[in-house]
């Protein structure tokens, strides 16, 4: 089933009902305005003098209607699509912060953005244009086809033929229409994706003699873009076109039938006037089907994107406060012998082991930012750590999170904590940060997207003030990988020792073998000889 928003949820239903009801007040206008004219017309070919005053003002009300009931049509289309795009972006957003590490890293960032740009302006602009047009053209068409009936059985019957014709093709021109939508949504995607990777390093492409190579890229690309822009915008002109060509036989073929059954210009007049309003509605069918092909593309991606592996629901719960802080027991990490540990409540420990032997997967398996192997137990203060709160667990390494915004949301993200300003800037002078602080304009100033007005020694000791800010029970640090030396993570032991805080931590650093208890050691697995890996302690 797909996780997909329903088009009639969240109330929707009652904006799409609106539009049925719009564009049934646009069909009796239709009608009203049609046989109106036909009694001008036929005042004027009698030559009395009177004034037939109440078919002058139905069509005057009738266009006062029409501007109405369409302007309203707009409005409300527009709100409705809105509140869809609103829906998928929130359920994407939802589905996204559920997607394990490992899921999230075989994206392009770029082709995941345009997932809330480009995708999303489909969906919007299939209920707030392509659907509401076609129940306007559900409405209005047969509404001028039942006023060419009123005149003449034959008029609606000729009119039929060139108007489903062209119907026809537009159906036929669907699936190329579809498949110049794919295809240019595809070149687009690649584009987005290549520059959100390549313009953040704009200048260190430059410095590296890559500039020519990359405007031949992108040159190259472009005329991809263009290609296939150009052969949909072909497709979808044609569409557009045939209700020109149709009114035209339609017309014809409609006066020939009044010639040939001698009836009155008046009746003429008002077969004209109904093959008009028919051009409108059949323009704006011809445009539903452009959209509807968009909307139909960007569907597939959406529940492609929806159906991607991410975390299953999972209440939050209370810790067992007689629990360890880890508990593994046969824990199968890939490339990894299978992992027995248990962590005490307050215990300081090393993760230890060669390189690509699962050290920092394992922390970040701990922290719940990835999924657990299916076989085996892992238990962090006696349950998953899905169900944990924010601020139990305190995770610092390359994946904790950061965000563009104010220091103080910098220091406090993902410490479940609100200190006040005096222990911030605590933190910040025992990280000697206090003149980064000073020189962005304090905990108000603006840490930019990824950290990149800050130093690589000021981002390593952004994530030491966030590690004596929080309060966890379970401290996970990936000290190499964020640069955190032997003093720095000395003073956050200290800290998390004081707090009462289980630590597990990789580092190569020389840290006092009185501060971290005895090392566990992760050993890469060998298939020759599957054995469980020792706890070693040292």
């Amino acid at each position: 089933m797909s996780r997909r928003p329903k088009i009639t949820g969240d109330q929707r239903w009652i904006g799409l009902l609106a539009l049925v009801c719009l564009a049934l007040g646009q069909a009796v206008t239709m009608v009203v305005t049609a046989f109106a004219t036909r009694d001008v017309v036929g005042a004027l070919r009698a030559g009395t003098g009177a004034i037939p005053l109440q078919a002058l003002l139905a069509i005057a009300i009738s266009g006062l209607a029409i501007f109405a009931l369409r302007s309203a049509e707009g409005a409300v289309g527009e709100r409705t699509g809105q509140s869809y795009a609103a829906a998928i972006r929130r359920t994407l957003f939802l589905h996204m912060t559920r997607m394990p590490l490992s899921a999230m890293a075989e994206r392009r960032a770029g082709a995941t953005a345009l997932r809330f740009v480009g995708d999303l302006s489909a969906f919007k602009g299939w209920v707030a244009r392509g659907l509401a047009r076609l129940i306007s053209a559900s409405a209005t068409i047969p509404a001028a086809f039942f006023i060419l009936y009123l005149l003449d059985p034959r008029l609606a019957l000729v009119a039929g033929g060139p108007i489903g014709l062209v119907i026809g093709f537009i159906l036929w021109l669907g699936r190329p229409l579809g498949e110049a939508h794919a295809d240019l949504r595809s070149q687009r995607a690649r584009l987005a994706a290549a520059m959100a990777e390549r313009l953040p390093q704009g200048i260190a492409l430059r410095r590296s003699g890559r500039v020519k190579t990359e405007l031949r890229a992108l040159d190259a690309k472009s005329r991809d873009i263009m290609g296939a822009a150009v052969r949909r915008a072909w497709l979808a002109e044609t569409v557009r076109a045939m209700p020109d060509a149709a009114a035209g036989a339609a017309g014809a073929m409609c006066l020939w039938v009044c010639l040939d059954r001698g009836l009155g210009v008046a009746d003429a007049v008002a077969a004209l006037t109904a093959l008009a309003l028919i051009v409108w509605p059949l323009r704006l069918l011809a445009d539903v089907r452009d959209r509807q092909k968009a909307f139909s593309i960007a569907r597939a991606k959406l529940d492609a994107a929806l159906s991607a592996p991410r975390f299953p629901a999972i209440a939050k719960t209370d810790i067992d406060p007689d629990a360890a802080a880890i508990r593994l027991d046969g824990l199968e990490l890939p490339g990894v012998e299978p992992i027995d540990l248990t962590l005490d409540r307050g215990a300081l420990r090393r993760l230890d082991g060669p390189a690509s032997s699962g050290k920092s997967r394992l922390l970040v398996t701990l922290a719940g930012f990835e999924t657990p192997p299916r076989k085996g137990v892992l238990e962090v203060l006696g349950t998953r750590p899905a169900a944990l709160v924010s601020g139990r667990i305190l995770y610092l390494g390359p994946h904790a999170p950061m965000l563009k915004g104010s220091l103080r949301r910098e220091l406090t993200l993902g410490t479940g904590r609100s200190p006040d300003d005096d222990e911030l800037e605590a933190a910040l002078g025992l990280s000697g940060l206090s003149d980064m602080a000073v020189r962005i304009g304090g905990l108000h100033g603006q840490v930019a997207e990824g950290r990149r007005n800050l130093t690589s020694t000021e981002r390593t000791r952004l994530c030491l003030a966030r590690g004596l800010i929080a309060r966890p029970d379970l401290a996970l640090i990936d000290a190499d990988e964020i640069g955190l030396e032997s003093d720095d993570l000395s003073l956050l032991l200290d800290h998390f020792r004081q707090c009462g805080a289980a630590v597990l931590v990789v580092t190569s650093a020389r840290v006092c073998p009185e501060v971290l208890d005895p090392p566990i050691v992760l050993r890469p697995d060998q298939p020759a000889a599957s054995r469980r890996s020792d706890i070693a302690a040292a």
